[in-house]
């Protein structure tokens, strides 16, 4: 009689899924942790650009007095509505149409007692604000 004896082959197999398992598992969060830095990473480049742009529209508008043809020295592509001014960016950060537009730039401003205030923000393709400015500018 011819007894087989393959309990060696078959713990090396098991040692071999098990190790693949924790590989499998290693990687997998690994990838999770890539993909939340590279989420990051864009929002913070996001933010930068708003909070720099809307900074710039705030001393454009301050040393302009919001007058059309001087803001647009300013910001070429600035469409202007009234109280309200826009401006569109696509999605590395250059000014387009409005049909292409990624981030807008969007400044309302209105009369108060002694002078204008001014809110502008950022927003994105969805309209939610990556960031906000409220300015209260006197009168001149």
């Amino acid at each position: 009689m011819h007894t087989q004896h393959n309990t060696r082959s078959s713990l090396f197999l098991i040692e071999l899924i098990i190790a693949i398992l924790f590989f499998s598992l290693g990687s997998a969060i690994c990838v999770q942790a890539f993909v939340k830095a590279h989420t990051l990473t864009a929002q913070a480049q996001d933010l930068s650009f708003a909070s720099s742009t809307v900074s710039s529209a705030a001393s454009a508008l301050k040393y302009t007095d919001g007058a059309p043809d001087q803001f647009r020295d300013f910001f070429p592509g600035a469409a202007f509505d009234g109280d309200d001014i826009s401006v569109c960016y696509d999605g590395s950060y250059a000014a387009c149409e409005a049909a292409d537009a990624v981030y807008t730039l969007r400044i309302h401003t209105g009369p108060i007692d002694g002078g204008r205030s001014a809110t502008i923000r950022m927003d994105d393709r969805d309209g939610t604000a990556i960031y906000e400015l409220q300015l209260t500018l006197p009168d001149l």
